[in-house]
């Protein structure tokens, strides 16, 4: 085959062996070369940045995390990305021509992936920042650009739990609530970059402002600032003068996360309260979407069970009946570096352009396997 001979003569795959006949020859079976070439991921988050040094499998080599410096604006930040992407050390890797690419996520719609633009929508008055301009301009390298649920959706799907699922959508829990479709197997973006973003879809039009100023939304009720503000007002009614050694007025959502874990009882009861309400975000963009799986990601997410537990009850409770047996709510497996690995897997992709729809997830191991029964010599 044409594509696996270039790719053998690059270096980056190799036979391993045969596997089982048929009834002809026996077929022979094509790896990956894991460490023929890499790629580079960076999520710019609000709070922080992280970069991620990959192999073709997505295999984690090295890791950058530092504090974000997106609240000082666009210059600001590309000067910490920059600075990140100094300390991962890849410049001989890059002198060498292993470097696929850099991949970048970040919290606002992108529309075009290729020398993109993005102006987060949490910092009004940010202007833009040219990421993807500037960065190939600077290391010479093909860049690609994403929005973070987007990449992390992309990250899950090929290299996490998504592995061989067609349908899929993934909802990441932090500052904000975002998401992301894919069906058949590819990600579905809408008209402008904005599709999947179930964080903004109301679930009570009297609930709570929303930081993009309309009231009821999802993220109202389970962003990171609704956790907060959710842990105060229990604590005010309980009585408690302080949760995790912190006062009411310093606590923030991590906190009352750690809490939870902890075994802390009203720490435990905003989070379930969070997930109820999840939960009915969730079942809204599943009676819409059909998906088989939902992967839900983010730091909101490290509360695990006490947080998708509720959501997967009111999943039940407010979808179809055939939606209801069938979905399931997970939590995503790619860990701290989800979105940092799924900006590297936006290279990777680019890289095999290979649909991985309904494929096993040991196909997804085994990239090609070229079998001598079709007449070919």
């Amino acid at each position: 085959m044409e594509i696996t001979g270039r790719l053998c003569e690059e270096g980056l795959i190799r036979e391993g062996g045969q596997g089982p006949s048929t009834g002809g020859r026996p077929p022979r079976l094509l790896e990956l070369v894991d460490d023929a070439r890499y790629a580079l991921g960076v999520e710019l988050g609000t709070r922080t940045l992280s970069a991620v040094l990959t192999d073709l499998r997505a295999r984690v080599k090295h890791r950058v995390l530092v504090p974000s410096r997106m609240a000082e604006g666009p210059e600001a930040t590309y000067e910490q990305l920059r600075l990140a992407l100094e300390e991962m050390n890849e410049g001989s890797l890059a002198k060498r021509g292993l470097i696929l690419g850099i991949g970048v996520a970040v919290p606002a719609p992108v529309v075009g992936s290729s020398g993109a633009r993005f102006s987060p929508p949490s910092f009004p008055g940010w202007s833009e920042l040219d990421v993807g301009g500037r960065l190939e301009k600077e290391y010479g390298l093909p860049v690609l650009v994403d929005n973070d649920a987007n990449a992390r959706a992309i990250g899950e799907h090929l290299f996490g739990v998504g592995q061989g699922i067609g349908e899929m959508l993934y909802v990441i829990c932090h500052r904000g609530v975002g998401g992301a479709i894919i069906m058949d197997g590819d990600m579905r973006r809408g008209a402008r970059g904005g599709a999947g973003e179930i964080g903004h879809t109301m679930i009570d039009p009297d609930g709570p402002r929303c930081g993009c100023g309309r009231y009821g939304c999802l993220e109202a009720f389970v962003g990171r600032a609704a956790i907060a503000r959710r842990a105060r007002k229990l604590m005010k009614l309980s009585g408690r003068e302080e949760l995790g050694g912190k006062p009411p007025e310093e606590i923030k959502a991590q906190d009352v996360v750690r809490a939870a874990l902890e075994g802390d009882a009203l720490a435990q009861e905003v989070i379930r309260e969070s997930g109820r309400y999840l939960g009915v975000g969730i079942a809204n963009a599943v009676n819409a979407f059909d998906p088989e799986l939902v992967v839900v990601g983010g730091s909101t997410a490290e509360a695990g069970e006490l947080l998708l537990e509720p959501a997967r009850e009111m999943v039940s409770k407010h979808t179809l009946e055939h939606a209801a047996n069938r979905v399931r709510v997970v939590r995503g497996t790619l860990g701290e570096d989800a979105g940092a690995i799924g900006a590297a897997a936006l290279v990777l992709r680019e890289l095999f352009a290979v649909s991985v729809t309904r494929m096993e997830p040991s196909a997804a191991e085994q990239l090609v396997t070229e079998t001598a029964d079709s007449g070919e010599g």
